[in-house]
């Protein structure tokens, strides 16, 4: 982890952390703000802003964070292209990069979620993507599900699963035979 953490410093113009920033849009003419909390940003002499998120568990795998089940490094990467980190204006993001620390060997591990050169395209992909979920969820006929993709939770419950029955429908008993 020394080794890791004095190669990325030779690389970085500065290191910033627990950075705060925000980014305000308009959904159907009400403003709407997105904030984010980056654990890590390495600004680069290429005009790059790295971003990094510490993990001590797994940290998403490429496929949640691209299907946009992750958003959360590609949404930072929204705000600091558009200029929402103090001090860091005119930077384009550079790499996404979950570092996975742990007590074990390795003691850390460097998981690349999007790399530099689609990192742009992904931040403004998912800043789309939320656009349109807010857009969908501020019309007051839109129902809001506990799961939106049943098929993507792997024993995890969710905050509201009580609420909506999850066990009782998806332990039915149904035995096929038509009863």
């Amino acid at each position: 982890v020394a080794d890791w953490e004095v190669q990325r410093r030779a690389g970085a113009e500065a290191i910033i952390v627990e950075a705060e920033g925000r980014l305000t849009f308009d959904i159907n003419g009400k403003p709407f703000t997105l904030t984010a909390k980056a654990d890590r940003i390495e600004p680069t002499a290429d005009g790059l802003a790295h971003i990094l998120d510490y993990k001590t568990g797994s940290a998403p795998s490429k496929k949640q964070v691209k299907t946009g089940f992750s958003p959360q490094l590609t949404l930072t990467a929204a705000i600091l292209l558009n200029g929402g980190f103090e001090g860091l204006p005119d930077r384009k993001p550079g790499t996404l990069t979950y570092v996975r620390v742990t007590g074990r060997k390795p003691a850390g591990l460097e998981e690349v979620s999007v790399e530099a050169k689609d990192s742009e395209g992904a931040a403004i992909g998912a800043l789309q993507g939320l656009r349109d979920l807010i857009e969908r969820y501020d019309d007051p006929v839109q129902g809001y599900p506990s799961r939106t993709a049943p098929q993507s939770v792997k024993g995890y419950p969710g905050d509201y699963d009580h609420l909506a029955r999850v066990f009782e429908w998806s332990t039915s008993g149904d035995d096929g035979d038509g009863e």
